[in-house]
């Protein structure tokens, strides 16, 4: 091949590969897919960008063979660079992720000590990378919007709601509170625009209908955007301390709409704060200081960092630096 830097992607598509592929192209870095027998042997340049998620190469999370890869291609290229979506997984003792964790943890581990250079996208994930790291150039940045970042915020909202993303992620914002969307929607006078793969057939889907939910479907990027642009309110659930991780968040923060995040706590973390970068809850919704346009404005504030730009200037001038 006649590229001098590559981006290794797990197979599929999804959220690693759609920001592989936003900041490969400016970096000169096509996408390659790897699979552990992937040929990499005639593979060599400048430099190589593994995109890290331990689930999407190898379905539960250890892909042993990805850091013998790896080492292997050290040999190959003149840096070596780590982008890590995910770390590693946690949970109960009765699952599965509970005893593969230490597993995980030591190739995440090992990954690190093999990099040149690497990123991430939380501040906790920094924390667990830098207290595990020889020293090497690094940035923290939480992650971009898929679906564009309009010049300006300051277009017209209607008074509506887009719940946005997968079907598995959508669905848990509709089952939140036993369907507290739509209580709030009702007494808010608010119109519920759903944007994704259409949702499987069955009660929450009937119940969507039956609310008067406006299912758009799965759009290109550019409709997503005009959407997202004529919004007030954008819904996700999801945790707080991973939520700069969540490009669905980082869409509704580029567009100036108000996220309305839905989680167990809201503790202080990546620069967010509740009710100030994020309503927390529908129930923020009927409190009169709550501004769904400051709101809007301070969440494209603290996205402004961090936008795609940002991502590959800090790649590229990691890789600059460090080439062996």
């Amino acid at each position: 091949m006649t590229a001098t830097a590559f981006s290794l992607i797990p197979p599929g598509t999804g959220g690693v590969r759609d920001y592989a592929s936003a900041v490969g192209h400016p970096l000169h870095a096509p996408l390659m897919e790897l699979k552990h027998d992937t040929d990499t042997a005639s593979l060599s340049g400048e430099f190589v960008l593994l995109h890290f998620s331990g689930y999407g190469f190898q379905k539960r999370g250890v892909p042993l063979w990805l850091v013998r890869r790896i080492r292997s291609l050290r040999s190959q290229f003149k840096a070596v660079g780590v982008v890590f979506h995910e770390l590693f997984a946690s949970g109960p003792v009765w699952g599965s992720a509970f005893w593969l964790s230490g597993v995980q943890q030591r190739i995440a581990r090992e990954l690190l000590l093999l990099s040149d250079f690497w990123l991430t996208n939380r501040e906790d994930s920094a924390h667990w990378l830098l207290s595990h790291s020889k020293t090497a150039p690094h940035s923290v940045l939480p992650v971009f919007s898929n679906v564009g970042e309009p010049d300006t915020i300051d277009t017209e909202r209607e008074r509506r709601v887009v719940v946005f993303g997968s079907s598995g992620i959508r669905a848990q914002v509709y089952e939140w509170g036993d369907g507290e969307i739509f209580r709030s929607a009702r007494h808010n006078g608010l119109a519920i625009h759903d944007i994704g793969p259409a949702m499987p057939e069955g009660p929450l889907a009937q119940r969507m209908a039956r609310e008067g939910v406006v299912a758009h479907g799965k759009l290109p990027a550019e409709a997503v955007s005009a959407a997202l642009a004529g919004a007030e309110y954008g819904a996700l659930a999801y945790p707080a301390d991973y939520v700069s991780k969540s490009s669905i968040f980082a869409a509704y923060c580029a567009h100036g709409v108000c996220p309305v995040l839905l989680a167990g706590d809201y503790s202080q973390h990546d620069g967010l704060t509740a009710d100030v970068h994020y309503l927390r809850g529908f129930d923020a919704l009927g409190v009169d200081r709550l501004d769904a346009r400051t709101i809007g404005r301070e969440a494209h504030r603290w996205y402004a960092p961090h936008r795609i730009d940002a991502h590959v200037s800090a790649l590229r001038t990691m890789a600059s630096e460090v080439r062996r």
